[in-house]
């Protein structure tokens, strides 16, 4: 007796069919694919629409298609880390560890704000600090790499706030976790964890140096299929120890790229990764899309509106203060601002944990519609730079010392 499900490759077949029709759309109109992707998944995942007795249900969620999501995002973090290095973070470190403290905590504070404003308890307000104040690495990524400014001086600081913004993810998630299974708070354990991954992160990046020259001779591999295995079997491995730690497996990527970045085989290991990192980056975005349940919208369209309108604005404020305190000013501070408004995976995540544990049952449909909405304004805003500079400056003269770099 034959199954009812399609067979594993045929659905992942079938998934690469629309993220290709995604994709050449999205050429065709000369947008980033980010949206149209994020749209195929919900046209044809499991919670696609139905017309009368048809389900435009043809791609059912699997393993695979999981698999190759999360690959997306280790390569398109992976990939990131090595347009950069860790000597450029620590030369950098002070101011961006300051200008990063200030957007993370800004961002935080008006979420936790707007929460209080829209939502009915303290509890739900941190749950939707925590979904409008923390970036999508992944989508921001993405945006750097369409936009050719993953070298740019200022990426830095984006770099700075994702890794800023990790370490604030596994506090909030001990604070969250605590108050809602417990309903309170374990100080001495969220420290300790704390600490072990501050420890952790500052210590790749500090001593970046010393593991890159440990790399070197070990990835001296003439056969270019060795030197593939080899690079996927680190990032794996990294992958799986940077979860052990409570770190994002992503910025667990980031951090080895910066790590490998300062070797010889940089730009090997770019070659390599670059179409495995644009194949399976759309596959994560058109997997992202397939969680989204469309039908519960109708009731959250205001307060969406309203949290969209608070983000974008917010963001570019703090975005352009902590640019400034960073040492970026002028058009790179307006690039700083307007790439890092996307909002991603942590969002729906958090709100489902919420909504799992008892809480506002409209916390999912708001951080997908939230989510949705910003990935299609956000490669608008990051894609215009030029022009919010020039705006911003004819109105205010607020640039007209500095060199539009």
């Amino acid at each position: 007796m034959g199954s009812l499900i399609p067979d594993p490759v045929f659905n992942v077949g079938l998934a690469f069919v629309f993220i290709t029709a995604a994709s050449w759309l999205a050429s065709r109109l000369k947008f980033s694919s980010i949206p149209f992707l994020i749209l195929a998944g919900m046209l044809v995942g499991p919670h696609a629409p139905e017309l009368g007795a048809f389900s435009f249900n043809l791609i059912y969620d699997s393993e695979s298609i999981e698999l190759l999501s999360r690959l997306g995002v280790l390569l398109l973090l992976f990939y990131l880390g090595l347009e950069f290095s860790a000597r450029k973070l620590v030369e950098s470190g002070k101011t961006l560890l300051k200008g990063g403290i200030f957007y993370v905590a800004f961002n935080f504070m008006r979420g936790l704000g707007f929460g209080w404003l829209f939502f009915d308890t303290w509890p739900e307000a941190l749950v939707v600090a925590g979904v409008t104040g923390i970036s999508s690495s992944a989508i921001i990524t993405k945006l750097l790499v369409d936009f050719k400014r993953t070298a740019n001086p200022e990426t830095e600081l984006v770099l700075g706030i994702m890794v800023i913004e990790d370490v604030f993810i596994a506090v909030y998630l001990s604070v969250l976790s605590g108050i809602m299974i417990s309903g309170s708070l374990n100080i001495w354990q969220t420290l300790a964890s704390t600490i072990v991954i501050l420890v952790f992160i500052i210590s790749i990046i500090l001593f970046g140096q010393r593991l890159g020259a440990m790399f070197e001779k070990r990835f001296s591999f003439r056969s270019s299929e060795f030197f593939v295995i080899a690079t996927f079997t680190m990032l794996m491995i990294t992958g799986v120890l940077a979860e052990r730690l409570h770190i994002a497996e992503a910025i667990g990527a980031l951090l080895l790229g910066l790590v490998m970045a300062e070797t010889t085989h940089n730009h090997r290991f770019i070659q390599i990764i670059t179409p495995m990192r644009d194949l399976f980056g759309a596959v994560f975005f058109f997997s992202f899309g397939m969680a989204i349940d469309y039908r519960a919208f109708g009731e959250v369209i205001t307060v969406v509106a309203i949290a969209v309108f608070i983000t974008i604005f917010g963001n570019i404020i703090n975005g352009m203060i902590a640019s400034w305190l960073s040492g970026y000013k002028g058009r790179r501070a307006v690039n700083v601002a307007f790439t890092i408004i996307a909002r991603g995976e942590f969002s729906i995540i958090v709100a489902n944990f919420a909504a799992m544990s008892g809480m506002s049952g409209k916390l999912p449909a708001f951080a997908a519609l939230y989510v949705l909405v910003l990935a299609f304004v956000s490669p608008a805003l990051a894609k215009n730079t030029k022009l919010f500079y020039e705006l911003i400056n004819k109105s205010t003269g607020l640039f007209s010392k500095s060199k539009p770099s």
